[in-house]
């Protein structure tokens, strides 16, 4: 027995000496995760979390490489879930801190000098040793209810870090739309400018020749001029939108990134399934139900706050005050004097301080239970909206290739009677317009489609494959 006890003081100093000493140690590899080097645990979490299982449904190989490289290098997606990581944590110290026994040792020694009538001075030194053991016993779950909390608390974390690695998922598939339109409208502000200095160039000659009007070769200059700017504007835009994609995946935001694939071509849209389906598939809806059950518990733990509290206290101690007082003396447990107490104590008056925190979580609870509410509105909200959408783009886009075929043969025809000098120059410019107008309006119609599409997987939170939808289930709009 007597070696027991000096196991546990030898313990307990091996403890204190390393919380000491762990000061001065690193963080852990973990909190500086490179996004080359994320290790194979972490990234088949990633692989298998609701942000990615659906990018591949929209048969884009690059957009789907772009999407997972983003969910691996995010910096925003390395702060959330180091706080997820911090908030489980917490939750299982509040279990074992707040259920279980508390058990502390330690050791004192003292010396004391006391002077005498001669030049001599009497010391006494002491050596004492301690065991303490505490728990309160949970009468009315309080201690249960904070646990059980602290717990939701990090489902909820869990689940917003769900939510995070969905939306960045989402936004690098839609910035990599935008980096395939930037590019597409770049090269139609390079064709414009082309087929207006072809313009100009034939005003010129006819000019030249006395047949056009010093304002047909003016207005042909204005036309250049303003294609330059647009073509100007395009590339500034090109530039903007590779920095996006590549500050999302984490790379160094110097605007080469090019995308090399082109805008899937979108089939039939997936059933949504029921209402009631999405409330258990997007991560915000499960994260706002936690921090709903957790408020409850908290409202429960403020009113049981106010009721009796038991507690029992163990201790057990020695003291050695002799002549050579040693720390191998007072660590016999058979000369030990123990203790034991139990107390009961209960709040009588604080201030109305127990009160006021009770009235203030029930207003907690009903404020979390208005946020799923309001939470679980806006994704049916997102559901309904990307689907009409949808529908709307889908009938933009088919007339605006129609617009665009008739708007090229139209052009075609128009300088070719220009040349040949029937057609007028103000005439060709007008071809010119409605040709490019349509071309653009095409390629945003297939842009916004596409994104679209993406917000429409992202709505379901995490689309028809991980959601399970049941995609025989015709779509109502």
């Amino acid at each position: 027995m007597k070696y027991g006890v000096r196991l546990l003081i030898g313990a307990g100093l091996m403890a204190a000496a390393g919380s000491c000493a762990g000061r001065n140690l690193p963080p852990e590899p973990d909190s500086y995760v490179a996004a080359d080097a994320i290790g194979a645990e972490r990234a088949a979490e990633i692989a298998a979390s609701p942000a990615a299982t659906w990018l591949d449904d929209l048969n884009s190989t690059e957009m789907s490489v772009l999407a997972r490289e983003a969910l691996a290098g995010s910096p925003d997606l390395q702060i959330v879930e180091a706080r997820y990581r911090a908030a489980r944590w917490r939750a299982r110290g509040a279990f074992g801190g707040n259920l279980l026994p508390s058990l502390s040792i330690g050791v004192d020694g003292a010396r004391t000098e006391t002077p005498t009538a001669t030049d001599e001075r009497i010391r006494t030194e002491l050596m004492t040793s301690s065991v303490v053991a505490n728990w309160e016993i949970d009468l009315w779950g309080r201690l249960t209810s904070r646990a059980l909390a602290a717990d939701l608390s990090a489902d909820a974390a869990k689940d917003d870090l769900d939510d995070a690695r969905l939306s960045v998922a989402g936004q690098a598939a839609r910035a990599w739309v935008d980096l395939v339109e930037a590019q597409q409208l770049l090269a139609l502000a390079q064709e414009d400018l082309q087929t207006r200095e072809r313009a100009l160039e034939l005003t010129q000659r006819r000019y030249d020749a006395g047949i056009a009007t010093s304002l047909s070769l003016r207005t042909a200059r204005s036309q250049v001029a303003s294609a330059r700017a647009f073509e100007a504007q395009a590339q500034d835009q090109l530039l903007i939108s590779s920095r996006r994609l590549q500050e999302l995946m984490g790379r160094y935001p110097d605007g080469t990134l090019r995308a090399q694939g082109e805008l899937p071509q979108l089939g039939e849209l997936a059933a949504a399934g029921a209402p009631t389906d999405l409330l258990e598939r997007r991560p915000d809806v499960l994260a706002s139900e936690n921090r709903m059950r957790a408020a409850g518990f908290r409202m429960h733990e403020a009113r049981a706050a106010m009721l009796p509290r038991l507690t029992l206290t163990g201790t057990a101690g020695l003291t050695d005050s002799g002549p050579n007082p040693s720390i191998n003396n007072i660590d016999d447990s058979a000369n030990m004097i123990s203790n034991i107490v139990a107390g009961l104590t209960m709040p009588i008056f604080n201030g109305g301080a127990l009160l006021s925190e009770s009235r203030a979580s029930a207003a907690d609870r009903r404020a979390a239970a208005a946020e799923y509410v309001r939470t679980a509105l806006a994704a049916w909200r997102e559901v309904e909206g990307a689907i009409s959408a949808d529908q709307s783009l889908e009938v933009r886009e088919a007339q605006f290739g129609i617009a665009a075929d008739e708007a090229r043969e139209a052009q075609a025809l128009a300088e070719r009677e220009y040349a040949r000098g029937v057609a007028t120059l103000f005439e060709l410019i007008d071809a010119y317009t409605r040709r490019i107008d349509a071309e653009r309006g095409l390629i945003t119609a297939r842009a916004t489609r596409v994104s679209n599409r993406i917000s429409y997987h992202v709505a379901l939170g995490g689309g028809a494959r991980s959601g399970g939808i049941d995609e025989d289930r015709e779509i109502t709009p």
